[in-house]
C-alpha cells in the first residue's frame, strides 16, 4: 500500500504510511526559523492525530540546518514528540559530506533528549524505512 498524502505545502510534504505506522515528512526546500518550526509542528500534529510512534524525515532537498533550528529540535520539538509516545525517528540526508555531518550532529543531539527515544540517520531512504519497519 502506498503512502497517502496528508499535507502538501511549499516547503514540505507529509504522508501517512498506514501499513507500517510511519509518518513520512519530506523537505522540498530550505527554510529556517518560524517556517522551519511551523513545518515540523505540522508533522507533530499529524503524528499526534494518528498515535504514531515512528516517523521519517527526508532532507535530501536541503544540505544543512540552521544552528538555532537544531537547538529548537533538541530542546523543544523532540521532547514534545517523546511526551506523545514517539519512540523512533529516521532522517535521510543527501549525498553530501556537509549534509551527512549535519545529520550526524542532529542524531547526536536528539538522541540525548530521552532514553526511550532513538533517532538514526541514513544516506538511503530504503535503509531508513527498513530500519523503522523493524522497530
Amino acid at each position: 500500500m502506498a503512502a497517502v498524502p496528508i499535507e502538501e505545502e511549499a516547503h514540505h510534504t507529509i504522508e501517512w504510511d498506514e501499513a507500517n505506522g510511519v509518518c513520512l515528512f519530506t523537505w522540498t526546500e530550505y527554510v529556517t526559523g518560524e517556517e522551519f518550526r511551523a513545518s515540523l509542528n505540522s508533522l507533530h500534529e499529524a503524528i499526534a492525530e494518528r498515535g504514531v510512534t515512528k516517523y521519517l524525515v527526508d532532507t535530501r532537498s536541503i544540505t544543512a540546518h540552521d544552528d538555532a533550528d537544531k537547538r529548537w529540535l533538541a530542546e523543544e520539538w523532540i521532547p514534545r514528540l517523546v511526551e506523545d509516545g514517539v519512540r523512533y525517528g529516521a532522517g535521510v540526508y543527501p549525498d553530501s559530506v556537509i549534509a551527512e555531518m549535519d545529520m550526524e550532529k542532529i542524531e547526536s543531539q536528539v538522541n540525548s533528549v530521552a532514553e526511550e527515544y532513538t533517532f538514526r540517520t541514513f544516506g538511503d531512504p530504503k535503509e531508513a524505512r527498513d530500519w523503522l519497519n523493524r522497530q
